[in-house]
């Protein structure tokens, strides 16, 4: 009865009728427990589960793995770290469902290497998967650009006797997207014949979108309406973020509008942030500003700091100011708003004002995320932090080749543009900061490790800045590489000096 309970969404009823079997002094079996504590974590009641968990401690039985890995799962939505890795390294036995749960418990942590590295020990121990393991484990080779991992996944499906479901093709798609192979996500998209859902779809649009082909990703949209589908919120929200990157003002605006008229999907505040990046990266802060002010609902921190940084584009202090000030109530721990108002001062050589906003981060203990870049070598992630990787600069292999990169750079005619250091130091000492950017040590780390003819492909946690993008261009020039660099906002393909950006990034 309690089973049936659990498996019609009533748990609170299982649980209920667990307890009437405690008062009736019958002593709780190994299924007993594990539906009490699945009734538990579906209610998200950790202190009802954690008294049960005592209760299979003082029993006279050991827990089987079905027990174990409803304890896995109670402590796993409940974030607590100890008690899961606690359980996970006490179990006698462990089948796919257990290590599901790790899989799953080191992403809500946000601990993706550490994921990563736990579907590697997974596979090593001949466990084999399921399309919960993949559908888990793909998004982050998607946020890891670990593109060699997800072929060697993608070669696990091809070879599995059973047909990938369609959660999983979206999830594989997603992964070619978003390590800028998006001529292999369009192959897997082909593949999926009739089991393609609008997921699918939107996945495709965002792949084209992030890697500068808005162009087709705006021909995949009027497929997706010919073909008789319904657009969604999701939907707009990709083709408006591609338009932004790509400069596409006015078709933007046009997507907005047709959004409620045509298709009846009402605009949220993603939509609105997204509007309003497009009108201020062309420059239109005032049409920007109108659209704020207009909008049906509080405008959310996002917005204003989409705008926030169209002002340090283009320079306008004094809307830069009435922003911050507002953003500082809205999110007083996020430094990123306190960095972009201090680069606003920066820019037009005001230095006190750059120094009074350190002084506010120092005093409120923000601290400014430091640049990050990694590559991928093999199966191994290498990292590499802004001014730091100090013994890889020191090896005399990185020193032959950045010697001899600065000569044919040189004679390409690249120098280094040090108003982007935005400090008040000599330029000397500015010229010393960029060349340690982190995507610089990735890319001469790749230019050693990564074989000839093969793309060099790195990922950044910020956003590339003006004179890296310009560095970047130009080694792929001089050294006829192809460079595949992911920032926070998009992929920037260069190939013969040029970047798929076109410089609007």
């Amino acid at each position: 009865m309690a089973i049936a309970y659990t498996r019609n969404g009533y748990p609170k009823e299982a649980l209920l009728l667990y307890v009437e079997m405690l008062c009736r002094f019958i002593r709780p079996s190994k299924f007993a427990f594990s539906m009490a504590l699945k009734a538990c974590s579906n209610i998200s009641n950790l202190l009802l589960g954690r008294s049960i968990h005592a209760q299979i401690v003082k029993s006279q039985e050991e827990p089987d793995q079905v027990v174990n890995n409803a304890l896995l799962k109670l402590y796993t939505d409940g974030c607590c770290s100890n008690d899961v890795l606690k359980i996970f390294g006490k179990m006698h036995e462990r089948n796919i469902v257990s290590w599901n749960s790790m899989l799953a418990f080191f992403l809500r942590q946000d601990q993706v290497f550490k994921s990563l590295e736990c579907f590697r020990n997974m596979q090593e121990g001949k466990m084999g998967f399921n399309w919960v393991t993949l559908t888990t484990i793909l998004p982050v080779c998607a946020r890891l650009t670990a593109l060699n991992s997800g072929k060697e996944i993608h070669a696990q499906i091809i070879k599995s006797p059973s047909r990938p479901d369609t959660p999983v093709l979206n999830s594989l798609m997603d992964m070619y997207a978003k390590c800028g192979l998006i001529h292999y996500c369009r192959k897997v998209f082909n593949s999926m014949h009739r089991c393609v859902d609008l997921t699918s779809w939107n996945t495709l649009l965002n792949g084209y979108a992030i890697n500068g082909h808005i162009n087709e990703a705006l021909e995949l949209f009027d497929d997706i309406v010919s073909f008789g589908l319904t657009p969604d919120g999701i939907t707009f929200i990709v083709l408006l973020s591609g338009c932004s990157h790509g400069g596409l003002t006015h078709e933007g605006q046009r997507l907005f509008n047709r959004m409620k008229t045509e298709f009846g999907v009402s605009p949220t505040l993603e939509h609105y942030a997204c509007l309003v990046d497009i009108l201020g990266r062309a420059g239109k802060l005032e049409e920007a500003l109108e659209v704020v002010k207009s909008m049906p609902m509080k405008p959310s921190g996002s917005i204003w700091g989409s705008l926030l940084n169209s002002c340090r584009l283009y320079g306008n202090v004094a809307l830069g100011e009435a922003i911050a000030k507002i953003l500082f109530v809205l999110e007083p721990g996020n430094a990123g708003n306190y960095v972009m108002l201090s680069n606003i001062y920066a820019k037009e050589g005001n230095w006190e004002g750059v120094w009074m906003v350190r002084e506010m981060m120092q005093n409120k203990r923000i601290k400014k995320e430091a640049g990050c870049s990694w590559i991928q070598i093999r199966d191994k992630i290498h990292t590499f932090l802004a001014g730091g990787g100090f013994e890889f600069r020191e090896s005399d292999e990185y020193k032959k080749v950045w010697e001899e990169l600065m000569v044919a750079m040189e004679k390409a005619g690249y120098a280094p543009d040090t108003d982007v250091v935005l400090h008040d130091v000599k330029e000397e000492m500015k010229r010393d900061w960029v060349c340690g950017h982190s995507e610089r040590l990735a890319t001469i780390y790749g230019i050693i490790h990564v074989g000839r003819g093969l793309p060099i492909r790195i990922t950044k946690n910020l956003r590339v800045c003006k004179d890296c993008h310009s560095w970047l261009s130009v080694i792929s020039r001089v050294t006829k590489r192809v460079i595949v660099l992911r920032d926070t906002n998009r992929f920037h393909h260069f190939d013969g000096g040029a970047c798929s950006c076109n410089d609007y990034w």
